[in-house]
């Protein structure tokens, strides 16, 4: 019986819904998804949507470079605020991506791999 989906949050942009529908599919395909998934996967695409948000916040040089730092209070460079909020939102969907088994390492330790191949592959040939 073909699994039920789910549809993103209203409040996602374009590029947030892309992801959940990808990642949903992916779960989907290495047989790891279940609606108990949804908030974690929510907090997965709301992280790295934020750190997208971040990076687009960026200023940028004349060549279109994200330029990393910026004036402090007292003139001194200092790093943008932008990359710290980036860094930490980049190392939350990291983490939700391996409680999903979304990361190599986290699917060779689970052999979501092995299992697929045993179940018959990705196309259901076996």
């Amino acid at each position: 019986m073909p699994r039920a989906k789910f549809p993103p949050p209203d409040d996602f942009d374009a590029t947030a819904k892309a992801l959940w529908k990808k990642t949903q599919k992916q779960l989907e395909e290495q047989s790891t998804w279940h609606e108990s998934d949804m908030p974690t996967l929510e907090r997965y695409v709301r992280a790295d949507e934020r750190a997208r948000i971040a990076r687009d916040g960026l200023p940028r040089d004349k060549k279109g470079r994200p330029v990393l730092t910026t004036t402090g209070s007292q003139g001194q460079k200092v790093q943008h605020p932008n990359v710290k909020t980036a860094r930490e939102a980049e190392r939350d969907a990291h983490e939700y991506a391996k409680d999903l088994l979304l990361t190599p390492k986290a699917r060779e330790q689970h052999q979501i791999e092995k299992k697929r191949a045993e179940k018959g592959g990705k196309f259901g040939l076996g």
